[in-house]
Order: C-alpha cells, then sequence, then structure tokens
C-alpha cells in the first residue's frame, strides 16, 4: 500500500514507520516537528535519547522513506497537499499530525486555541483533499478514548441504538470529553463521519487508550532509530512518569484518590492494531456510510492498581524501593466512577496483545535505567502545575534519594 503518515516524528508515526516498511508498504512522511518545540516549550526532553530532525531525516532517506517538512493544519499549504495525493495517490492517510496533550490545552487561552485550531483544522484539509483528490481512499485518524467521557453505563464502539419516544435510531454514543484536547477530538469525529456522508469517502476513527511502552520488535538497539519517551506532566502519561518515579526513588505521583480508571494499551499492541486498521479498510459490516470507529485498548486499570503494579516490579525485579503518594487532583473528573467500554472490532480483525502490563514494564524499566540521569535532570517536570480550574497551585515539595 501507499501510506502517507503524518506526523511520522512523533512516539506513535515513527515506530509506525519502521513496521510499515517491514511489511512492505511505501511509505511517504509528513511533519512540522510540532511535538519537539511543545516538550520543549514546558521545559522538558525525551528521556531516551532520539536523533536530532537532521538525523530522522537521514535515517528516512536511508529507508526510502519521502519527507515533508509541513504542517497540515496551515490553510496556505492546503494547495501543496493536494499537489501530494495527486503525485503518490495514496491508499491509506495515517493522520497522526495532532496536539495530543489534555493538560497542555488546559495551561491558556492561547494552549487551548491552539489546541483547536491544529487538530480540527489538520483532519479538515486532509478531509477535503482526499474528497477533490482520492476519493477512494482511506484516512485513519488517531482519536482519544477520553472523547467518551465515563458515562454511568457501557460505552460502545462510536455508536449505539436508541429508542426514544417510541422512535429508534443510530446515533453517535455522545461525547462529552475530559479537556479542551478531548473536545477538540470530539469536533473532528463528527467533521469525519459528515464527510463521510456526504462525499462517500472512507475513514476510521481510533479511540485509542493511553499508550505506553519504549520499543516494538522492528526496532533494534540503534539510537536512529528510538522513539522518544515522555515523562513531564503534559506528554508523559501516567505510567511513564511513575516508571520514572521509581527510577530516581522519587514517590510515585497518584491524582487524588487514585480510582480513576482508563483503557490501556502497549505501544507495539497499538502499532499492531494501527496496522490492521490501515490494512482493512471500513466494510458495510463495520462502518456507518464508510466511517468507522475502533475502540483500542487491551485492559483497564485504576490509577492506583497501576503505581502498585509499577511499585512492585520495580521492587522485585530491579530492586528499586519507592512509595506512592496521593496529591491533590490538578484535574477536574470523576475519580470514582463506572468504566465499561466495549472493543471487540480489532479482536475480530486479528488483533491479539502481545505482553502482559508487568511484562511490558518490565521492558521499561530496562530501557529507562540507563537514562536514569536524565530523568533526574527533569525530575521537576514530574510535578503537576496545569490546573483545569486555573487555580494557584500550592507548591508540592518531595524528596528524591537519587543523588
Amino acid at each position: 500500500m501507499n501510506v502517507l503518515l503524518a506526523g511520522i516524528d512523533g512516539y506513535i508515526g515513527w515506530t509506525l514507520m519502521h513496521h510499515l516498511k517491514n511489511r512492505g508498504h511505501s511509505i511517504v512522511g509528513m511533519d512540522n516537528f510540532l511535538r519537539r518545540r511543545m516538550v520543549e516549550e514546558v521545559g522538558s526532553d525525551s528521556i531516551i535519547p532520539i536523533a536530532d530532525i537532521r538525523g530522522r531525516m537521514q535515517t528516512m532517506m536511508k529507508s526510502n522513506v519521502p519527507f515533508y517538512r509541513f504542517d497540515t493544519s496551515d490553510d496556505t499549504n492546503y494547495y501543496m497537499l493536494k499537489r501530494i495525493f495527486r503525485k503518490y495517490k495514496f491508499d491509506c492517510i495515517v493522520n497522526l499530525a495532532q496536539q495530543p496533550s489534555a493538560p497542555y490545552s488546559m495551561i491558556d487561552i492561547h494552549h487551548a486555541n491552539f489546541t483547536q485550531r491544529n487538530n480540527i483544522q489538520g483532519l479538515m484539509n486532509i478531509l477535503w483533499a482526499m474528497h477533490e483528490e482520492l476519493p477512494k481512499s482511506h484516512c485513519l485518524t488517531l482519536g482519544t478514548m477520553g472523547e467518551y467521557e465515563t458515562p454511568n453505563m457501557p460505552i460502545p464502539e462510536g455508536f449505539f441504538e436508541i429508542e426514544f419516544e417510541g422512535m429508534k435510531d443510530i446515533l453517535h454514543f455522545p461525547r462529552l470529553g475530559h479537556s479542551f484536547y478531548h473536545l477538540s477530538k470530539t469536533h473532528s469525529t463528527h467533521n469525519a463521519f459528515y464527510a463521510c456522508k456526504v462525499w462517500d469517502i472512507f475513514s476510521t476513527d481510533v479511540h485509542q487508550g493511553v499508550t505506553y511502552g519504549t520499543r516494538i520488535e522492528d526496532i533494534n538497539d540503534n539510537p536512529d532509530l528510538k522513539t522518544r519517551f515522555d515523562v513531564d506532566e503534559c506528554f508523559g502519561t501516567m505510567i511513564n512518569r511513575a516508571c520514572a518515579c521509581a527510577i530516581i526513588g522519587h514517590p510515585i505521583l497518584v491524582y487524588g484518590i487514585g480510582e480513576q480508571t482508563r483503557g490501556y494499551i502497549a505501544l507495539r499492541d497499538s502499532i499492531q492494531c494501527l496496522t490492521l486498521a490501515m490494512e482493512k479498510p471500513p466494510t458495510d459490516e463495520d462502518s456507518i456510510r464508510g466511517y468507522r470507529v475502533l475502540n483500542q485498548f487491551d485492559e483497564s486499570y485504576s490509577c492506583n492498581q497501576l503505581a502498585e503494579t509499577v511499585q512492585k516490579v520495580a521492587s522485585e525485579k530491579f530492586g528499586l524501593e519507592t512509595e506512592i503518594k496521593h496529591i491533590e487532583n490538578p484535574r477536574v473528573e470523576k475519580e470514582v466512577h463506572y468504566f465499561n467500554p466495549h472493543h471487540e472490532k480489532l479482536y475480530k480483525m486479528g488483533f491479539r496483545p502481545t505482553k502482559t502490563l508487568k511484562e511490558e514494564l518490565e521492558v521499561m524499566f530496562e530501557d529507562l535505567i540507563p537514562c536514569r540521569d536524565r530523568i533526574f535532570k527533569y525530575r521537576h517536570k514530574l510535578l503537576p502545575t496545569v490546573n483545569w480550574r486555573n487555580l494557584m497551585r500550592p507548591k508540592i515539595v518531595l524528596y528524591t534519594r537519587y543523588q
């Protein structure tokens, strides 16, 4: 297949490129290196050292991956985007070119507006270019399970049948969102569905759970092939931060009472799922008017369960002793809630998880312990500073046993 990877320099994009190349697909890369700039803006860096921009571009050139330094959300780039579509005639456009952080979108009005513009307009430009140039292509957009929030009922994969006043219909399951980032994804969801209805194009929204991990099988110890790993409050997941804390003897931080539950998936399994979704485009059986939703995660865990599992693996396998510390929750979210999302479609398509949470954590510790000095350098970024209500945060003073 001819595939456009928009957001190829990111955590998932870089690993997906190597995996797809090894499967024989032809890849074209596109990125404006936004993730690097955003992480630098919040005062952090990838804990696992990765190649600089020039190094990444050289790696793509050696891998015969044409690359465009390009911002898909910029209206002035639209006609260039159309020319690229005409030139390569993509079978699938994988849209990873997004601002992916909820805390980043809640910093202030400027970050909220930027998130909305970047995420919504980026997908809109892709959909219009598909309509005008490649109407038989397939757009695969990485979304988030956070669109659904945590309703007090099971969550279907995108749509559900509802009866009201004696009448029935199949409708979008309500999207409520946890942040302005999640709301940008909700708007994009509706834009994609509408585009499929009026233009007869094909689109898949992958509502992905929290992704964790440091590697996939396709990437060896070559530093130019490694993907990034962030631990700051904006771009590091709770698992990332918990592992970083354990490695330097910092208390593992849990927001609030720690009963917030989410779906999680390892990086290697995320790549497996995205590949399945790409190679098996929507059909009449699993989509509505060419629009498909896939809930992509393996298992669900509460923050307490994750913290305790990280603490146990760190102690039993690596002799790293750390405590768990609950702090005030900077987010506005239900801390005790029902959580039961459906996620059967990808399993029916052939998805099979490859490692347990504990097994994946062991791999993460093996990769991260050699980066202990970098974690220690950015240890202050483990603490939350972005508050959903925009209130002044009390100063949190914590200690570390690593010197």
